[in-house]
């Protein structure tokens, strides 16, 4: 078992101390293989004995034999395209290793989040006439997810699985409307080109992409982030789905809660024409 899942895995029962060390572990993996446990020690503001006694309790004799594990683990994330899986693995480690993955992903999703910013989003899809909403592949797929909630609660959203008419829809946008971007790597140019289109056409514009400079955030308004940890080369989107999925349930909870007594007199609506065809 890596380090990085080692430390992921036993997180929620770590004392505070041991919780500050493993989020500078976490953060700055790169630089920890480099660091004597003085210099960890001085850097994570803990004591070295404690960094000595975390590395004993992740199983290791000492803190050198955790970075050597850490290097082992950069080294494959290097050379591995199988994101969180090893070839030896048996169905109970891939059921366990896809529970923390999610898990530890969904808790840096919530921490990277700006209330500021998502009141400010929920408040323009309230206010707007129409929401756009563009991704494709995976990313497409939690487009699809918002839109068929904020359809359920009378919400006027449009979706288009193909990218073209994505991009042909987005010169109706009007200053009235909002447009919500969806990418990963921020560098789809099938999700950038209609976003910026419905800026330069006035609306306001919304991007969910991963945490770094990239193209889809310069473009919007608001830009909530997703945790940078999901390589370009990969098996498909586990956590970055998992992540974005987390982001529209959000806002579309938030959009729900502005008028409660309707969001439940239009879901009571949908559900029982629904049924009514069973």
């Amino acid at each position: 078992m890596s380090c990085i899942f080692k430390i992921k895995e036993g997180f929620n029962s770590f004392t505070n101390t041991e919780k500050k060390l493993a989020n500078y572990i976490l953060k700055n993996k790169e630089e920890v293989v480099n660091l004597s446990a003085q210099e960890l020690s001085d850097k994570a503001d803990i004591s070295p004995a404690a960094v000595v006694r975390f590395s004993k309790t992740l199983g290791y004799k000492g803190f050198t034999a955790l970075k050597v594990d850490l290097a082992k683990d950069r080294d494959e994330r290097e050379n591995d395209t199988s994101v969180i899986i090893s070839e030896d693995d048996s169905i109970n480690d891939i059921i366990r290793k896809v529970k923390v993955s999610n898990t530890s992903s969904i808790d840096e999703t919530i921490g990277l989040l700006n209330v500021n910013t998502i009141n400010s989003i929920i408040e323009a899809m309230v206010n707007a006439k129409r929401i756009y909403l563009f991704g494709i592949g995976a990313s497409g797929i939690v487009a699809m997810d918002l839109q068929q909630k904020l359809l359920r609660i009378n919400k006027n959203s449009l979706y288009q699985m193909d990218p073209h008419t994505q991009i042909s829809s987005s010169v109706h946008i009007t200053d009235e409307d909002i447009a919500i971007g969806i990418s990963y790597s921020g560098e789809t140019k099938e999700v950038n080109t209609p976003l910026k289109i419905a800026r330069e056409n006035g609306a306001k514009t919304i991007a969910i992409t991963r945490y770094n400079k990239n193209s889809l955030s310069k473009i919007a308004d608001y830009t909530v982030y997703l945790p940078n940890d999901e390589k370009e080369l990969r098996v498909g989107a586990i956590t970055s789905r998992i992540d974005a999925l987390t982001i529209v349930d959000i806002l579309y909870l938030g959009v729900a809660k502005n008028d409660f007594e309707r969001t439940k007199s239009d879901i009571k609506k949908t559900r029982d024409i629904i049924n009514s065809i069973k």
